[in-house]
């Protein structure tokens, strides 16, 4: 079993042990200070989203959990004066700026050593990634991930529409080898606090008409090349990081 795989089951299955220990210790008494149920409970879901957010060094995801634990938590604290507009106006400036200071750090961290397929082909990897890197021939292609990571590589010869969705983790795709037979194709992203990355050819024009809401949407690497295909990215998305790469 691959060792990241194996820390990750070992990791969250303590925490959720944990999670139902302090469930129990609550409804007796046992804390000084009273939580009530849903709280909680979202208490519990948050503090997962910052550690998943903490370990993809997502910023805005941690961020934002940060946030949302404080407005749980607004009375102990005293902070109900700046709860919630003003704790949220800060939490994203303060996610925009670190993510501008901090972006350099991430790239860094993130480096790709190759994996070969079956073909004979060779495509870089991270090794951030504990699920194995897979490839997909045909024109449609779905990717589901939720609180984990992947890597997929799409290599249609006559690729027309991506659908993927994340909650709470980290997705690469690698587009860089698809071929639009067509004008145009269509990139769906759905979902919420999570870093997405896709790698396309640099003469592919993304236009991004994404229903978004506290994303940054960023595109590095090779210029655009006019003259190739339109490709749509369309969707839902909420608070996390959406990097575009033109190689």
């Amino acid at each position: 079993m691959n060792t990241r795989n194996k820390w990750g089951r070992w990791f969250w299955g303590l925490f959720f042990l944990a999670c139902a220990g302090i469930l129990i210790a609550s409804k007796l008494g046992i804390f000084t200070y009273h939580i009530g149920f849903w709280t909680l409970i979202f208490t519990l879901i948050l503090a997962a989203a910052l550690i998943k957010s903490l370990v993809n060094f997502s910023i805005a995801g941690s961020v934002f959990s940060l946030a949302f634990l404080a407005i749980l938590y607004a009375k102990p604290l005293g902070i109900t004066r700046i709860v919630p507009w003003t704790l949220l106006g800060a939490a994203l400036l303060l996610s925009i700026g670190l993510s501008l200071v901090l972006q350099p750090l991430k790239r860094r961290m993130h480096h790709y050593p190759s994996v070969t397929f079956e073909n004979g082909s060779r495509r870089s990897r991270s090794d951030h990634f504990s699920q194995t890197a897979s490839a997909d021939y045909e024109s449609s292609v779905n990717v589901n991930v939720r609180m984990g990571s992947t890597i997929r590589y799409v290599q249609s010869d006559n690729f027309q529409y991506a659908f993927i969705n994340l909650s709470m983790g980290e997705v690469k795709v690698y587009f860089d080898q698809a071929t639009i037979v067509g004008k145009t194709a269509t990139i769906e992203l759905n979902g919420s606090m999570g870093d997405i990355d896709l790698f396309v050819p640099k003469n592919w024009n993304i236009q991004a008409q994404l229903n978004s809401f506290i994303v940054d949407v960023e595109e590095v690497g090779e210029p655009v090349v006019q003259g190739g295909p339109v490709v749509s990215l369309v969707g839902n998305f909420k608070m996390g990081d959406i990097t575009i790469h033109r190689i």
